[in-house]
């Protein structure tokens, strides 16, 4: 765990970027023009981009030397290496994620940072985001009325729901960083979120204060579940059962409700989730599959 830095800043905002030269300046700008009563530094990890990403960057830099610190890495270095250099450089109280394709709308910064100084228990604040395309806005997430909005999350709730919301609304105090060398998983948001929230609760706004691009470059295009997401949420979801065993039975209902949806897609990533039942050794609660199964209904993608 790391130290509380005690900087002037109130919130450093952390960006991953790698070969995004059509979107990092809109990105970039979006942050830059964040209006605050505080003080706020934008830390910028290239990951040695091949096209025009990170010149971008360094011209946003110039314009903007007390504000935006690069971080440029001569070889590439991936993803997960990536997001731990950048945010182990985080000097404000808080800390504000966001992937170099996505945006930030008005008031962002300064909504997260007055939920965070005004409610002492909450260590990570999220909020509702707008999805899109090159054609334009497609929908919000987390959905309208979804039960994980307005409300107190603990470990538990995101071990059954697994990610509430995307990765690029996430703020977190910045005590809670806890990544080291030691850390082997893939770093995905669910699993970050998990363990950043430790005793502490979470908190979804239901405000729209991010744009979330959606492309087949992306992280994640919003597309169908891929072999390598279903493995990945599996391998953190074995983790978490040597790490919160007291909460089997919610991870078991998650990897149930997985492998039935993937069964009846008749995708083979069923192995995953059988593997995680196999480990937990529990039987879900029938309240826990029917709140799960009212999640997923209400979070289906509907038109705005």
């Amino acid at each position: 765990m790391n130290e509380i830095k005690v900087t002037s800043y109130k919130v450093s905002v952390c960006v991953v970027s790698y070969n995004q030269e059509k979107y990092i300046g809109a990105c970039l700008q979006s942050i830059v023009d964040q209006v605050c009563d505080f003080d706020f530094e934008i830390i910028v990890g290239d990951d040695a981009s091949t096209d025009d990403t990170k010149k971008i960057i360094s011209e946003f830099a110039e314009n903007y030397p007390n504000l935006i610190v690069p971080v440029y890495h001569e070889k590439n270095v991936g993803f997960t290496s990536n997001y731990t250099s950048v945010h182990a450089r985080a000097r404000g109280q808080y800390v504000a994620h966001i992937d170099g394709d996505d945006l930030m709308c008005a008031g962002k910064l300064q909504r997260q940072a007055d939920y965070l100084d005004q409610n002492e228990g909450c260590n990570l604040v999220w909020h509702q985001a707008k999805f899109f395309n090159s054609v334009g806005a497609t929908y919000v997430r987390p959905a309208v009325g979804s039960p994980i909005i307005e409300r107190k999350l603990f470990v538990r709730d995101l071990l059954l729901y697994g990610s509430v919301a995307v990765h690029s609304s996430t703020m977190y105090r910045v005590e809670r960083y806890f990544w080291d060398d030691t850390c082997t998983i893939d770093a995905f948001d669910w699993y970050v979120s998990v363990r950043l929230l430790g005793g502490g609760y979470a908190y979804v706004l239901e405000d729209v204060l991010g744009m979330y691009r959606l492309h087949s470059a992306g992280l994640s295009s919003g597309g169908k579940p891929t072999d390598q997401m279903r493995r990945f949420v599996s391998n953190s979801q074995l983790d978490f059962l040597d790490r919160y065993p007291e909460f089997r039975k919610e991870i078991a209902a998650r990897a149930l409700m997985t492998l039935i949806l993937d069964a009846l897609h008749l995708r083979s990533s069923t192995k995953y989730a059988l593997k995680v039942l196999i480990k937990a050794k529990a039987i879900p609660r029938v309240a826990d599959l029917v709140e799960l199964y009212r999640f997923y209904k209400i979070s289906r993608r509907s038109n705005i």
